[in-house]
């Protein structure tokens, strides 16, 4: 089980990677406040839409483990990855508006290193006092900087959001293969990176756990 949740982990990172798959490793950055994240973000589920999501979940059905249907690949990849909102706006090193609807003030409170196999993961940690954002279930954000796995792979950002405290977010059991994901589409080549996608379907097929 142990090995099965390391494999897993170690594709979720890969998931998103063009055919090469080889990390870039950027140099580490102190993190105070919400700059490394600025701009406008999309879920990652505007990638899995129309035909090239449609090729993609064929071409990971094709090589998904036994008893795996179209939608049920589908239904795995959009739990696994996606967000119950569709854009993320940082306005500043402070400010994050979603769906261009409700906005509030944020401040780091810290990093919170955890380990998931071999890898160290360390997960910032910003926090809202704003009332109509807790309201909405987004008390505490948990952020891991845009990162991108080989040239052609998709600079992505991962995080996790909700008013639970911020250490069952990053570590409880139940969250293992909860990895809503980013990027920022007017920087994107989103048909370059669905091909790229398609083409890697084999080895996406494998994060897709053997059904019972």
């Amino acid at each position: 089980m142990k090995k099965e949740l390391f494999i897993s982990f170690t594709l979720i990172f890969c998931l998103i990677a063009g055919p090469a798959l080889a990390d870039d490793h950027a140099p580490p950055q102190e993190i105070t406040d919400l700059t490394p994240w600025k701009g406008y973000s999309v879920s990652i589920k505007n990638l899995y839409t129309g035909e090239d999501g449609d090729k993609f979940f064929k071409a990971v059905t094709e090589h998904a483990p036994k008893g795996y249907t179209l939608e049920k690949v589908r239904k795995f990849f959009l739990d696994m990855f996606t967000l119950k909102f569709n854009s993320m706006e940082v306005i500043d090193g402070d400010t994050i508006t979603i769906d261009g609807k409700i906005t509030g003030d944020y401040i780091h409170v810290g990093s919170f290193k955890t380990k998931w196999g071999e890898h160290n993961v360390t997960w910032d940690i910003f926090k809202t006092g704003s009332e109509e954002m807790i309201q909405a279930g987004y008390k505490y954000f948990l952020l891991i900087p845009f990162h991108q796995h080989g040239e052609e792979g998709l600079r992505h950002a991962h995080f996790r959001y909700g008013n639970a405290n911020f250490d069952f977010l990053a570590t409880d059991p139940s969250l293992q293969l909860w990895w809503p994901t980013i990027y920022q589409p007017y920087s994107t080549d989103e048909k370059k990176i669905m091909e790229n996608m398609i083409k890697g379907a084999k080895l996406q097929a494998t994060i897709l756990p053997k059904l019972n």
